[in-house]
């Protein structure tokens, strides 16, 4: 149904409860990037108790673009407003939103700060957890348990579409060519705010939904086009 990201978790009890909450509601794939106190985590694996298969076969990332580079489609979690420009969804609202067909990833961060604005650039959508406005902040697993409870009756189709989406690897690599081609026509005119104007650029792309990999192709066309000597 869709695969659970940990972005630099601290905790492996945290790591082991999340494994239990993806127990309860028959979540099976967790990708963990990299875990602070390192892998293969002797408390992740004790605070999982009967998820230890989880753990077991949980995949450690180096990298966020290694982690989503298959996913057609992330929602990244928070619990504080963020400036980008980007859709938000509640959880009690999961379930009607939650795109039919795609493989889906579901994106939490650090315990103490938990996903950074570069982090929440690669999403589709933000998701929020129904809280009291006065006391938003949960424990990773806590909120990942709200998730999947939403989720688990949604009785969501598992099977592929005919259209062949572009994935997250499809995209970092349009990205790639894109950020390429500006660097040689000299786009970014401030080295101090280049990366900041990138990140916008990713979150802009990131925001289209449905784009097809022959799309992504077009794209990058157009960009061979435009950046051909003349």
């Amino acid at each position: 149904m869709f695969v659970v990201i940990l972005s630099y978790p601290q905790l492996g009890e945290n790591i082991g409860a999340c494994a239990r909450a993806m127990k309860n509601f028959g979540i099976s794939e967790l990708r963990i990037i990299n875990p602070r106190d390192g892998w293969p985590n002797p408390k992740a694996e004790s605070a999982s108790v009967g998820a230890i298969d989880i753990i077991h076969n949980a995949k450690i990332y180096e990298s966020i673009d290694l982690a989503i580079q298959d996913l057609e489609f992330i929602y990244a979690t928070t619990g504080a407003a963020r400036t980008l420009n980007k859709s938000y969804i509640a959880s009690k609202n999961l379930k009607a939103d939650f795109p039919h067909g795609k493989k889906v990833g579901i994106m939490l961060g650090r315990e103490n700060s938990g996903l950074n604005n570069q982090e929440i650039s690669y999403a589709n959508k933000i998701l929020t957890i129904n809280t009291h406005p006065e006391f938003t902040s949960l424990n990773i697993a806590q909120a990942l348990i709200v998730i999947c409870y939403e989720l688990f009756d949604a009785e969501i189709p598992i099977s592929k579409p005919d259209l062949k989406l572009a994935t997250k690897d499809d995209l970092l690599h349009f990205h790639n060519h894109l950020f390429q081609e500006l660097e040689a026509k000299q786009f970014f005119k401030s080295e101090e705010k280049k990366e900041h104007m990138k990140q916008n650029i990713v979150n802009l792309f990131s925001r289209i939904e449905n784009l097809s990999r022959t799309e992504t192709q077009i794209l990058r066309g157009i960009i061979n086009v435009l950046s051909a000597n003349k």
